[in-house]
């Protein structure tokens, strides 16, 4: 990082380009590492690319909420591909450019990501690979990558709260709030709810099933809440549900973000509300791209 910016590497590409501070956020900020860290992974946007120089611009304040989860999912996925690839490309004998060329990208013109398709032979769709003309030894091999793979890895999801009632029924209420809300799992997808120390408590899962383990972890929340307000006692979300090991971000490492955030807001709120948007430029739209940020050049 420098005064005027943060230089970021392109993980696709191998190449860096400069983050200008005036491109970092809406607000102004008096330190740039209040916003960015070294090392840390962000999904940044091209704002200008000069070929000759080898100068290209970036932006983060530009970049959509909505694109950056897109962005990290698609490049999540991409180094599996990557990785299946390399693999495969042992096995065979074949190098890594001829497998893309035969087999992975023209899994793109048929779907979203060439994940999707690998995914599709490993659940028994073989006209995928058959439409390629793969050879029997590459298809052999590549069966057993998949298996290896892409077999899904069950997560851990939690959440942590507050629960207090100080009426009548006391702890009797709180044991009835945790017990509707176990009520709530599945006979796959238990939930279970343990105490930190009073008055916080933890709800916690394991699945295979991300999308299906966060929708059974907000219905028991959200009986906990009903069910304890109903005794006139009191809930509180601490931490909203979030993924814990896997590929996933730790709990430390994602209450740090937390706190990073805050860190971020307050530095914001102290600054008079300036309005310095600055010129705005025509310039041409890319597909946001993730990157990250490097330490200062001297």
């Amino acid at each position: 990082m420098t005064e005027s910016g943060a230089y970021a590497k392109l993980l696709e590409y191998g190449k860096e380009g400069l983050l200008f501070s005036s491109e970092i956020t809406l607000k102004r900020v008096n330190f740039i590492n209040r916003v960015l860290s070294v090392g840390k992974d962000e999904v940044l946007q091209v704002l200008n690319v000069d070929p000759k120089k080898g100068y290209i611009d970036l932006s983060k304040k530009q970049v959509k909420a909505d694109a950056i989860e897109l962005c990290k999912k698609r490049y999540a996925n991409s180094k599996k591909v990557e990785d299946i690839v390399k693999k495969l490309a042992v096995h065979t004998n074949k190098s890594m450019e001829k497998i893309y060329k035969k087999l992975i990208w023209p899994l793109y013109k048929t779907h979203k990501h060439a994940l999707d398709a690998l995914q599709e032979i490993l659940d028994g769709n073989q006209s995928i690979l058959d439409n390629l003309k793969v050879d029997e030894n590459t298809k052999e091999e590549l069966m057993k990558i998949l298996k290896e793979k892409l077999v899904p890895q069950p997560v851990k999801i939690r959440a942590d709260f507050k629960l207090t009632c100080y009426t009548f029924e006391g702890i009797e209420a709180i044991k009835e709030a945790l017990l509707n809300g176990e009520k709530k799992g599945t006979e796959k997808i238990p939930i279970k709810f343990t105490i930190i120390g009073s008055p916080l408590y933890e709800c916690s899962l394991s699945t295979i099933n991300k999308e299906e383990g966060f929708k059974i972890m907000n219905q028991a929340l959200e009986e906990v809440k009903n069910t304890i307000k109903a005794k006139n006692g009191s809930y509180l979300l601490e931490t909203k549900p979030m993924v814990i090991g896997g590929d996933e971000k730790s709990l430390s490492e994602q209450l740090r973000e937390m706190k990073n955030k805050e860190n971020e807001n307050e530095e914001e709120e102290e600054i008079e509300d300036e309005n310095e948007e600055g010129i705005k430029a025509n310039l041409p739209q890319f597909d946001a791209i993730e990157f990250k940020i490097s330490k200062s050049k001297k």
